[in-house]
């Protein structure tokens, strides 16, 4: 038949990469309390269970995200021909009509034969 089936190790592999940490912390906390519902109030509707979750809060649940880390800009050559560059691709880029740069010595890239 030649029809893929997934193994439990090829599951294994992929599944280690998967960042469910935050998940597992939601499943962790909100399964005993769906659970203790259901128990105290005899549920057999989910329309209860989807209340209480949409009424809910994460706040507290889940880790605290990592603030934004900001870095002012510091010029090096590298970064200084690369902008030279770009901004000079651009100007040469939106000048193509009128062709201003034909009939000029303007070269933005040279090909070389080897």
């Amino acid at each position: 038949n030649g029809e893929w089936i997934p193994t439990k190790e090829w599951v294994a592999t992929w599944r280690k990469k998967l960042p469910l940490q935050t998940i597992m912390r939601l499943l962790q906390v909100l399964v005993p309390q769906v659970e203790k519902i259901c128990i105290d109030k005899n549920l057999t509707d989910e329309s209860e269970i989807i209340t209480f979750l949409q009424n809910g809060t994460l706040v507290g649940l889940l880790p605290v995200p990592h603030p934004i880390l900001m870095r002012k800009y510091q010029p090096n050559s590298a970064t200084s021909v690369w902008f030279r560059r770009y901004m000079w691709g651009l100007v040469f880029l939106r000048n193509t009509s009128p062709p201003i740069w034909c009939e000029t010595n303007v070269k933005l890239f040279e090909i070389q034969k080897m």
